[in-house]
């Protein structure tokens, strides 16, 4: 599958970068261990077939906090939402989920970022 041609502004450059910070709290350290050693290695994989780049994974060092951040890079000009529910109604979204309990997964937030011009990561 091949992900759309990014959008356009009228001069026919694409728009900037579009990124998020995603965090994910699992219920306790053994589904936090094996989010990260398991699910998302394949859910990085499966990801880039959409253009979708995991930039960065990190867990929260906090005893007890059970947190997972994930920096997620869309292409250029893509609306977030567009590219993860093409994501979410492929197969390789039922086979990154297959092996975990969703219900393991408290609470989820995404904070979409714009990046500043002394940014590297524009």
């Amino acid at each position: 599958m091949n992900p759309k041609p990014p959008k356009v502004d009228c001069t026919g450059k694409a728009g900037p970068k579009v990124m998020e910070l995603k965090s994910y709290t699992l219920a306790d350290s053994e589904a936090l261990a094996r989010y990260t050693t398991e699910f998302w290695p394949r859910h990085i994989r499966s990801l880039r077939e959409f253009g979708i780049t995991v930039q960065g994974l990190w867990t929260d060092t906090r005893v007890g906090s059970n947190r997972v951040f994930a920096l997620i890079e869309y292409p250029q000009g893509e609306d977030p939402a567009d590219a993860a529910n093409r994501y979410r109604a492929s197969q390789n979204f039922a086979d990154d989920h297959a092996d975990f309990d969703d219900l393991r997964i408290t609470a989820e937030e995404t904070v979409p970022l714009h990046a500043v011009a002394a940014s590297r990561m524009q």
